[in-house]
């Protein structure tokens, strides 16, 4: 381990100092699309892939050496048909939480109170005021109660909404998702933020939009493949829909949801702020402390 190297972006090279306190030669960064050369690959045993969807994910396959794989994302699905088998895959959890909590809260009052048909009429000098919605007493699901689900849930409470968790299983005050039939009915907002599972692909299908009241706003923040992208274009008009996340993604120039009527669309942008480096730099350098010292990981999702 000692002269093993760590691999991670340019951008995230982690403020690590060797064991003199200086700067550590161990520590390489790389640019996002150009692949290093095979002797740093060889002698990678820290690995940070790339953000969002880690395109270099088959690097690994590449580092006859690694032990542990750290995202820079609080997802890890689209790494763990890479992952080489005995290697550690831990997630940035706690680097995110609180941007994509903001960016829903944004989205929600985006749809509720029009912004996106206020911008759409600044170009044309259009004045058209409408009465909007307002989070006040609202009735809120929040499927999904890891860091991301609990940090939204948290930034709706001072707006004075009724909040309902959802979890895989019923426990205290949190609802189980076999619960969720009854539940949707009775939902203003429904907000997905949950990992993208074998159990959650395709969640949010027919049947989940049909048990939604009319005019109700779904939220997804999760991963594109929890809701059915059909089923999400039949209930257009009925319900209303804000997506950060969209299957597929990105989504084509063509495709019917940009034109579909109550639909607002962002590029998956729910975790990427300005904090998002800066976290990251410390996590990651937390963890290579860890590694080097071989003190136990945080944030670990799965073993290859």
């Amino acid at each position: 381990m000692a002269d093993r190297l760590v691999l991670a972006p340019d951008y995230l090279l982690p403020d690590y100092l060797g064991p003199d306190g200086g700067a550590d030669e161990r520590v390489v960064g790389y640019s996002e699309g150009r692949i290093p050369d095979a002797d740093v690959l060889d002698r990678v045993g820290f690995f940070v892939p790339a953000y969002i969807e880690h395109p270099n994910a088959e690097w690994m396959a590449k580092m006859p050496l690694l032990e542990v794989v750290q995202l820079p994302t609080v997802g890890f699905d689209s790494v763990l048909a890479h992952l080489p088998a005995g290697v550690t895959l831990c997630n940035a959890a706690g680097v995110h939480e609180q941007s994509t909590a903001e960016l829903t809260v944004g989205l929600i009052i985006t749809r509720w109170r029009g912004l996106d048909r206020s911008a759409r009429d600044m170009p044309a000098g259009t004045w058209d005021h409408r009465r909007g919605r307002s989070l006040q007493e609202a009735q809120v699901l929040v499927i999904g109660t890891g860091g991301v689900g609990t940090a939204i849930a948290s930034s709706l409470e001072p707006f004075g909404c009724r909040i309902q968790k959802v979890a895989r299983t019923r426990r205290d005050d949190i609802a189980g998702r076999e619960e969720l039939p009854g539940l949707l009915p009775t939902a203003d907002v429904v907000i997905v933020a949950l990992p993208l599972t074998g159990e959650t692909l395709g969640l949010v299908d027919d049947q989940f939009l049909s048990a939604m009241q009319d005019g109700a706003l779904l939220v997804n923040v999760a991963r594109g493949q929890v809701a059915v992208t059909a089923d999400v274009l039949a209930h257009t008009g009925r319900l209303e829909f804000a997506l950060d996340v969209t299957d597929p993604e990105p989504l084509p120039q063509d495709h019917p949801l940009w034109s579909a009527p109550g639909v607002f669309i962002s590029p998956h942008i729910g975790g990427d702020t300005d904090a998002f480096p800066r976290l990251a730099r410390r996590l990651i350098g937390h963890q290579v402390q860890r590694w080097r010292t071989g003190e136990q990981l945080v944030n670990v999702v799965g073993v290859g």
